[in-house]
């Protein structure tokens, strides 16, 4: 058997690796939100400040939503983090949602602030959509939320007085990336920190076996394969954090982003290794790895760790404004 080892920090692309809604485990999310939509929104210098509404495009409608920002965190938190996580995890995705919000707000140029799509911006679900979806949980999953979004509500994170651009993921592989190494600016607060409580969680390794007839398929866009399936992949070239810069198939060098695409893995931080006519993935982690790990969140809020210390360990260089 021969084995190649990657390991790709997820790209900006509409894989995000969060689904629309938080899973039911104690992992966050499968699809992660909050990225930039465009380089040149990494990069914005406005006074920070922070609303009391959004206009939301509601992408299955094609509608604008005016909708309260208690509202919209309502409906954020409870479809990006699932409610059996801790009060200050939910705290800290409280300040970071906000966060974001008010910066795509401050930055739009669009008719709306924001989508509810994790393709583009955070997920949301309508209030009522929820409570009809909890059922019998319903008034007392509300009386949670409202609470935890009351303690914190106001409180946004800055860098430089301006707002910070809040990225957030699931799960990283055991350290968040540099954001330089995934969307190619860099930001002194979106750099990689430890978060090695991720591997942890129960849903840190996932697999994906596939044959070398699908591996040729799924990659016949980029590059025609050749020769010996075994041979297809190259040693990776990484990041200190483990980030493939480039791998070579079939002697043509691709991104490490292209890859992780094609497949369609939870993130792009993986094992592929071969045997006997398959090509097996072992997934580590799941989203871009950039900004705060959620389930990393959890883990220090279970050790006891409140929100403000678990912001300022995923966004270094920050303050916490009100």
């Amino acid at each position: 058997m021969k084995s190649v080892f990657l390991c790709v920090a997820t790209v900006m692309i509409s894989v995000l690796l969060i689904p629309l809604g938080a899973l039911k485990s104690e992992t966050a999310v499968i699809k992660t939100s909050a990225k930039p939509e465009t380089a040149e929104t990494l990069t914005v210098k406005k006074a920070a400040k922070v609303y009391e509404s959004f206009k939301v495009l509601i992408i299955k409608t094609q509608k604008i939503e005016t909708v309260s920002a208690k509202d919209y965190l309502f409906g954020c938190v409870a479809s990006e983090m699932p409610l059996s996580y801790s009060d200050e995890a939910l705290k800290a995705q409280t300040v970071a949602a906000y966060t974001y919000a008010c910066r795509k707000k401050q930055t739009s140029k669009n008719e709306y602030d924001l989508t509810d799509s994790p393709d583009t911006d955070q997920c949301y679900t309508p209030k009522a959509d929820l409570l009809k979806k909890w059922g019998l949980d319903a008034e007392s999953n509300s009386k949670r939320l409202d609470e935890i979004i009351d303690s914190v509500y106001g409180r946004v994170l800055t860098y430089d007085g301006s707002l910070a651009l809040t990225c957030y993921h699931a799960i990283s592989s055991g350290k968040t990336e540099d954001c330089e190494n995934v969307w190619g600016k860099k930001l002194p607060y979106l750099i990689s920190v430890d978060s090695s409580y991720d591997k942890l969680s129960e849903n840190y390794l996932t697999t994906l076996t596939v044959t070398a007839d699908e591996v040729k398929e799924k990659l016949s866009g980029l590059k025609n394969a050749e020769g010996e399936a075994e041979n297809w992949f190259s040693s990776p070239v990484t990041t200190d954090a483990l980030t493939v810069k480039s791998i070579t198939f079939c002697n043509k060098t691709l991104t490490g982003f292209e890859i992780q695409k094609a497949f369609g893995l939870k993130s792009a931080c993986f094992e592929v290794s071969y045997f006997e006519g398959n090509f097996t993935f072992t997934v580590k982690g799941s989203g871009h790895g950039v900004g705060m790990s959620q389930n990393g969140a959890n883990y220090m809020a279970k050790q006891g760790s409140h929100f403000d210390e678990i912001l300022l360990h995923y966004y270094p260089n920050c303050k916490i404004a009100e």
